[in-house]
């Protein structure tokens, strides 16, 4: 084993290839692939990409490894496009789900013309129907070598997709010979039945119906309110209209995809924000391509990448979450929170490679990293990051010294899980010696963790204790059994409305007993219709998101006038400016 790793971190370092060593990979063991994952994820892109591709090929498609070797490829793929060329040696034409987002996406960014038509190249040589559509769009390019390509990968498809496409383009003005020829071929094939059954009846995945790089039919200018009366409501200045929407939207995912699709480039204040919490709550498949699209964003708003990161976080499955690893170290700390939920969601051997290169950069904000991923409580980036002797230590500091109940509670449950009893005794001593600390419990409602990891980080560093729901309903059972000092939510919560989550809470406990507060990124409502729905409810005050630490602390001095001042809606809402 050591021999074989100093000769594969040779390799590395050198970058020339000695296919001998790299074969040994093969019979390793978990623990020796363990150990070459780790060193093989942050590799440069050239020796990366040379050990990638010959494993890819020698490697069989029932080896254990091949799946972390095929997302690692992904994970590559979507920061340098030049290794989508191995996935797509690498991947069923006929079930190209896993790539399919990512290509497309290349071929609407990518201006390298070599890797380009490498692509079409291989998309006719492996018939990848899929690409039809995207390669007829070069078409109408004006450059001819790429044209040329590209009708060339569309004969070889062969498909009647790929000849419809080619008949509809030989009625416009780019009609060539190129293209004539390419109809005469396929015509003709058609004419003799083949021995066995065509391709493409053959049905290729469901992919979705809206593609990365095509643009909507009518795109929304931006700052215009869109075209669909009940997308509007999503950024009417009246709240009552955005809670009619959310209840509109709540069950309806392909409209909110479409939505979504329709108004990527829309500028209207809380509107990609307040369509990507739908998407949160519906999870459309379809959208899949359009977020992937976001992530690689790099001009977005904080609040619309605090919804996009939320969003991510609620899928059960995403190609790769590799372009928002560099959220992690946002400054702004609701965003990397965000990420890092997403992450964790989808967690991967490049995602952890690049998380520890941040920790082990020996900054303070290597240290910040960590102990956020602590407070986020994510279990799958934690069990990752343990091998780095970096985040160890600054980990066993935080947890000792000062971090909450929770986060105690998950490093515990991740050491019992890896058969370290010991130690987890340890910790839980700690964690029953804080817990005997009396604090005043805040109660927040929420259905992101996001949301609630936030608020929980933001009570304990104030001196409270945070109890977080992602329901109403659990929230109403504690709260029906101890008095909280205070609750905090959101206008859209699940399975009800504020306000008549408010009037519940109100017959429970008066304002003045027990402060109920909105916090939320919510922008440009009218302020006397906010007010007067807000003190018609029992709801104390509106925050921005995130609050201040102040505003928590001002929870103790049971003056729930202060938080009920007249320009609190005002000074809450310039606030949210700065997001």
């Amino acid at each position: 084993m050591a021999s074989f790793m100093s000769e594969f971190e040779r390799i590395i370092k050198t970058e020339e290839i000695n296919s001998d060593t790299l074969s040994q990979i093969l019979s390793l063991d978990e623990d020796q692939q363990q150990a070459m994952i780790e060193r093989l994820a942050p590799a440069p892109d050239n020796v990366a990409y040379d050990i990638l591709s010959f494993l890819m090929n020698t490697m069989g498609p029932t080896h254990p490894l091949r799946p972390r070797l095929y997302q690692l490829t992904m994970d590559r793929a979507h920061i340098n496009f030049k290794f989508s060329m191995i996935l797509i040696n690498h991947t069923n034409p006929d079930h190209p789900g896993p790539i399919t987002h990512l290509i497309k996406h290349i071929l609407s960014k990518e201006t390298d013309k070599t890797l380009l038509k490498e692509i079409f190249r291989a998309a006719g040589r492996l018939g990848m129907e899929f690409l039809v559509d995207d390669l007829a769009e070069f078409v109408f390019y004006d450059d001819s070598e790429l044209r040329r390509e590209a009708v060339t990968a569309m004969e070889r498809i062969g498909t009647n997709k790929a000849l419809h496409r080619l008949e509809k383009i030989a009625q416009t003005d780019k009609c060539d010979s190129d293209i004539l020829d390419a109809l005469t071929f396929l015509k003709g094939k058609q004419k003799t039945p083949p021995a066995s059954q065509p391709r493409e009846k053959a049905k290729p995945s469901q992919l979705p119906q809206l593609s990365r790089q095509s643009k909507p039919a009518k795109p929304a200018p931006p700052c215009q309110p869109p075209e669909d009366p009940n997308v509007r409501l999503l950024v009417s200045p009246i709240i009552k209209d955005r809670l009619k929407a959310f209840d509109y939207f709540g069950d309806k995912g392909p409209e909110v995809a479409h939505a979504l699709h329709d108004n990527l480039e829309n500028q209207t204040p809380d509107l990609l924000e307040n369509l990507l919490r739908l998407i949160a709550r519906t999870i459309p498949q379809e959208s899949l391509g359009d977020l992937l699209t976001l992530t690689e964003e790099k001009d977005l708003k904080n609040s619309v990448r605090f919804f996009l990161y939320t969003a991510l976080s609620h899928y059960p499955e995403f190609e790769s979450t590799a372009p928002i690893v560099k959220a992690v170290t946002d400054p702004a700390v609701f965003v990397s929170i965000a990420a890092i939920s997403a992450l964790d969601r989808h967690c991967s051997d490049y995602v952890i490679a690049e998380i520890r290169k941040k920790i082990e950069s020996g900054t303070k904000v290597g240290e910040t990293v960590a102990t956020t991923i602590l407070d986020t409580c994510a279990p799958r980036l934690i069990e990752g990051l343990m091998a780095s002797d970096t985040f160890s230590y600054i980990s066993s500091n935080y947890l000792e010294s000062s971090a909450p109940v929770r986060t105690i509670d998950t490093w515990i449950s991740i050491l019992e899980k890896r058969k370290q009893t010991a130690t987890a005794k340890k910790f839980a001593r700690i964690r029953d010696k804080r817990t005997q600390i009396d604090r005043p419990v805040i109660v927040v409602i929420h259905q992101s963790a996001p949301y609630l990891d936030l608020f929980s980080s933001l009570i304990h560093g104030c001196g409270f204790c945070a109890r977080t729901f992602f329901g109403p309903q659990e929230a109403f059972e504690f709260i029906l059994s101890e008095k909280p000092l205070a609750i905090i939510t959101d206008f859209f919560i699940r399975q009800m409305r504020v306000n008549d989550l408010a009037r519940e809470i109100r017959e429970l406990y008066p304002a003045d007993q027990v402060p109920l507060m909105v916090s939320s990124l919510q922008r440009h409502l009218d302020k006397s219709n906010l007010s007067s729905m807000l003190q018609t409810c029992g709801i104390n005050g509106f925050w921005e998101f995130p609050p201040k630490p102040g505003r928590i602390k001002s929870l103790a001095g049971g003056n729930s006038q202060d938080l009920l001042g007249k320009d609190l809606i005002t000074r809450a809402q310039n606030a949210q400016n700065d997001c």
